[in-house]
């Protein structure tokens, strides 16, 4: 029943951050988006602070009015329609999408992010997303914006470090994947270690390599609250090859948050790795 609830709660936070993050995007206040969308602005302002929710037509008004793509409509009405039907977000191969995760980057506190195979999405440099990802089942033109999108996410997810409420974040890189980079040439090796450095230099940011053996052979992103109040219940995001699923029951929570420990405890910061390994910038 607990889960139930903050499986709930963590839909609602998603379509009010949503809709919050649209009307800002078409650069509205609240009146201007009452005046589009047809209702009492009273009912926006509800709208926006959470305390009510739109029903599936209104979302879809919404994102049709405020410009949002296809994809992210979509997804919007799948979540929404999960709330009505169950509490549970699960998605299926056709339906599963990274909003909900680029939701959580906007606006949680702690972030944690690791793949026993590749870099961070936030980390990559063009080069690796498209040389080094082999992505069978995309052709060339979603390859390429997959990595726009995933550009238009590092780049709104980095700046939070210059703003107010800055969150915390741990990325974890394993050392296959610096290996990984001697397959690019020299000067697309160096721009992307020189970003991970970057990225490492940042307030709140951490880049930490983890050498084999480790005990996570599994990816996951956690996401904390950490107090902030637009973000949502705390939840881990698992994705495999045919489902999306959302994490939110305690104890399953404290089993990842274990895990994020143990790499932790394994891990050498990006820059101590590279002064002590072979992989040195030229």
């Amino acid at each position: 029943m607990a889960s139930s609830v903050l499986y709930t709660r963590l839909i609602e936070s998603y379509i009010t951050a949503e809709i919050n993050a649209l009307m800002i995007a078409a650069g509205w206040n609240a009146p201007q988006l009452s005046r589009v969308i047809g209702k009492h602005v009273n009912t926006i302002r509800a709208w926006l602070n959470g305390t009510r929710l739109p029903d599936t037509a209104n979302i879809i008004r919404i994102c049709e009015k405020t410009g949002a793509d296809p994809a992210r409509t979509a997804f919007m009405e799948h979540v929404s329609d999960q709330l009505r039907l169950g509490p549970e977000i699960i998605s299926n191969l056709d339906q599963r999408n990274i909003f909900l995760v680029e939701s959580a980057e906007r606006n949680y506190g702690t972030i944690a992010k690791w793949n026993p195979v590749l870099l961070p999405g936030l980390a990559q440099t063009e080069a690796v997303h498209m040389e080094l990802l082999l992505g069978p089942m995309e052709a060339p033109a979603e390859k390429i914006e997959t990595w726009k999108r995933k550009q238009r996410r590092a780049t709104a997810f980095f700046a939070r470090m210059s703003g107010p409420m800055p969150p915390a974040a741990e990325l974890f890189v394993p050392a296959s994947a610096i290996r990984d980079l001697d397959m690019l040439t020299p000067a697309q090796k160096a721009e992307q270690l020189d970003r991970l450095l970057w990225i490492d230099s940042l307030p709140g940011c951490e880049v930490l390599v983890v050498s084999p053996p480790h005990l996570a052979a599994y990816s996951f992103e956690m996401f904390l609250g950490a107090g902030l109040p637009a973000a949502g219940p705390d939840f881990v995001h698992v994705e495999t090859l045919d489902q999306s699923r959302h994490v939110v029951g305690p104890d399953i929570l404290a089993l990842y948050d274990q895990t994020r420990g143990l790499l932790r405890a394994d891990a050498q910061g990006i820059g101590r790795y590279l002064d002590g390994g072979t992989h040195r910038l030229a």
